[in-house]
């Protein structure tokens, strides 16, 4: 491989002309080479000076360029090594400090070449001349220098070969042999988790037991555990924390495009258990983790239908969905449900005989499809990260009971009595009704809504992008037919046995077969009943429900039933629920009204019985404010309870309570100062001084003068 005039200047870092002089001054051999225009000169690289050489191999390796290599290489030469950033660093750092200490060799006077090379050492050893080399390298000899050269021109002068390679043949090797690591190994992989120690000590007693010589300490099997966890990390994860940790951890997840989708092409439904106190209506007792049961639109991120039960089942499932619909305003194509015992009940695949029935199953009524999530995938609905910001809602509650056993508010610790002193008197024992939590989560879903999202809302609430794909409204009676649950059962003489009560109407007089019971989950006032064909025969009632002439001859109770049964077929009219608080208030608290009138439970909110609810207002300031004057109260209380049983004793004995209380390091306030200067020049301290400075003594008060008030520590 020849260059040229320019070539080896640009190696060089030097002008054309200067390069060209040093050529004709070392009469270097060279070929010329005819070109357009003229000739040029090409000098052989073997020819050139050693330290011509090493310029231009360290240019060629700086630019990332292929080594030149001769026609016929040696047989001496190794192929480049594999390093890392540092170690091509260093290799570079060390051509260049090469390349200097040629340099200062060629340009030494004949004869002068051993002191010239004992200066270079010397001042590159001083770490002034070439600091940075030196700070990067460190000291070096000239014998160093020379190995290094005859490495270079072993090597055809690539300078990688440089690289400090000590020890790397050790690197990723282990001294334990593979009986050894697999007996670790049988014992670390556990799911009760052991520590590294444990394992340790449990495979060196096998060990010694099976007469395998087991010399290596501990550390060495903590470093050979960290790097076989860091290829194995699977294995790892699924032996000691189970499947669900792997799925989390270590298998790979699909990515959605949500754009794909439009406002009700998917709705995610799932339970949450709420994590503050509610009043049972059933037991009247405070009840926690209450299941929220939520229908969320995964385009829009907008939570639409809710229902909150004691327990996760299909009657609240279904309520949600109906409310889902209403708020949505068109049925939905795909329905994302949880893969819980209630979400797959019976209800939601049809009914029990699907041949003798005739009818599809809920979600084929409505025209849409069902997924089932994974067993423990959570992270495949998008409602789980929804729930984790709904938790904000959940801190603001005043029976906030904590998301889990680590995060519960202090009053719920054992020992913190001062904490649940405080909360009793903030908030009395209060605890939300059923249709206060309905409203406060009304609120916050109205709330959340209009808050900008990232993602791939892009900076919209979902407020203003569930309104650009609502639906027109659908007919709430349909609706509500679809929703029926079926059942199949026989017609006797009176009438339809269903929930242990009798439903009779007058054209199910004389027939004794099979028909086909549609009853909505959350009103059994009525059934419809249609034969196996789907043809409606008539619309049942319990027989015992109502009195026959309620409003002229029955009770106060016959009177009541006769008005709610009108008020619901009043409220059986198309509505569509635009916002959470309208769904609330046209949806649910009738329902939850009706349900909790039927049960005999009076509702203790006079402003929500009047039909009239109002959101509650969580005040922070007002709450604060608050907490501190219950404090301070507090406080105060105790310190008059101190003086009165200070006062309470006499003078002497009042004043040997102060002197223990200034022993313990209680402050006293001027006051009671005051009295021990006062009574230190009575009668009764002088008569038996010596027992109080015996007192002071005993109690460890020490006197800053006679007849002085103690030095009271804060």
């Amino acid at each position: 491989m020849d260059f040229s005039i320019v070539e080896i200047a640009k190696a060089l870092g030097k002008h054309e002309t200067s390069v060209r002089r040093k050529s004709i001054k070392g009469a270097w051999p060279f070929h010329e080479q005819t070109i357009r225009g003229g000739k040029v000169k090409r000098f052989e690289l073997k020819s050139l000076p050693q330290e011509i050489q090493l310029a231009i191999a360290i240019k060629e390796q700086k630019d990332l360029l292929p080594v030149p290599t001769t026609t016929q290489p040696s047989t001496t030469i190794q192929p480049p090594p594999i390093l890392n950033e540092q170690e091509r660093k260093d290799a570079l750092h060390k051509a260049d400090l090469l390349r200097l200490y040629t340099k200062a060799l060629a340009e030494a006077p004949w004869g002068k070449r051993v002191s010239a090379r004992d200066e270079f050492i010397a001042a590159y050893n001083s770490g002034i001349s070439w600091p940075t080399l030196y700070k990067e390298i460190g000291p070096v000899s000239w014998k160093t220098l020379e190995a290094w050269l005859v490495k270079l021109k072993n090597n055809n002068n690539d300078c990688f070969h440089l690289a400090d390679k000590r020890g790397r043949h050790h690197r990723g090797t282990c001294k334990l042999t593979d009986e050894q690591t697999d007996i670790f190994l049988r014992y670390i992989l556990r799911p009760n988790k052991p520590l590294v120690a444990e394992a340790y000590r449990v495979a060196t007693a096998i060990m010694n037991q099976k007469n395998i010589n087991n010399t290596h300490s501990e550390a060495t099997y903590r470093r050979w555990i960290e790097r076989w966890k860091s290829q194995h990390y699977d294995l790892w994860v699924w032996a000691r924390e189970g499947a669900k940790a792997w799925n989390d951890k270590c298998a790979s997840y699909i990515e959605r495009d949500i754009n794909l989708l439009q406002v009700g092409d998917v709705i995610v439904a799932d339970g949450h258990s709420l994590n503050f106190e509610i009043i049972n209506p059933w037991t009247g007792k405070p009840t926690n983790h209450m299941t929220l049961i939520l229908f969320y639109d995964m385009k829009s991120n907008m939570p639409l239908g809710w229902e909150i039960m004691p327990t996760e089942n299909t009657a609240a499932i279904s309520s949600g969905l109906r409310r889902a619909v209403l708020r949505l305003g068109k049925y939905p194509r795909v329905v994302y449900l949880d893969n819980g015992r209630a979400f797959k009940a019976r209800f939601f695949k049809g009914s029990a005989d699907f041949s003798e029935a005739g009818y599809s199953g809920l979600y084929e009524r409505m025209g849409c499809q069902t997924i089932y999530a994974w067993p423990y995938h959570g992270q495949s609905k998008t409602v789980e990260r929804f729930f984790g910001t709904f938790a904000e809602l959940e801190r603001m509650s005043p029976t906030y009971t904590g998301t889990s056993i680590e995060n519960k508010p202090p009053r719920m610790m054992r020992g913190e009595k001062r904490h649940r002193s405080l909360h009793d008197q903030q908030y009395g024992g209060r605890c939300l009704t059923l249709e206060e939590a309905h409203i406060v989560i009304a609120a916050w879903f109205d709330e959340y809504a209009k808050r900008p999202q990232r993602g791939h809302l892009n900076g919209s609430s979902p407020m203003e992008a569930f309104m650009e794909g609502k639906g027109p409204g659908v007919d709430r009676a349909e609706l509500l037919w679809m929703m029926m649950k079926i059942e199949i059962k026989t017609i006797h003489r009176n009438g339809i046995t269903f929930q242990g009560r009798n439903y009779y109407h007058p054209a199910l007089y004389g027939r004794k077969h099979t028909v086909v019971v549609r009853y909505d989950l959350q009103d059994t006032s009525s059934l419809w009943i249609c034969d196996a064909n789907g043809k409606l025969i008539c619309e049942a009632t319990p027989q015992e429900k109502l009195h026959p002439a309620a409003a002229q001859l029955g009770t106060t109770t016959d009177k009541e039933q006769l008005r709610q049964h009108i008020e619901h077929k009043r409220h059986q009219e198309k509505i569509t629920a635009s916002s959470a608080v309208t769904l609330l208030r046209n949806e649910i608290l009738p329902e939850h009204r009706r349900q909790m009138a039927e049960l005999g439970v009076m509702n203790d909110a006079k402003a929500i019985a009047q039909g009239n609810p109002k959101v509650l207002d969580f005040d922070f300031e007002k709450a604060k404010r608050e907490a501190a004057e219950n404090i301070r109260l507090q406080e105060e209380t105790e310190a008059n309870d101190f003086r009165e049983a200070l006062y309470k004793l006499d003078e002497s004995d009042r004043y040997e309570r102060l002197i223990e209380l200034a022993a313990q390091g209680i402050a006293l306030d001027q006051e009671w100062t005051g009295f021990m200067t006062m009574f230190e020049k009575t009668p009764a301290y002088d008569n038996h001084k010596e027992y109080w400075e015996a007192c002071a003594m005993k109690y460890g008060l020490m006197y800053r003068s006679a007849g002085a008030a103690p030095n009271v520590a804060s």
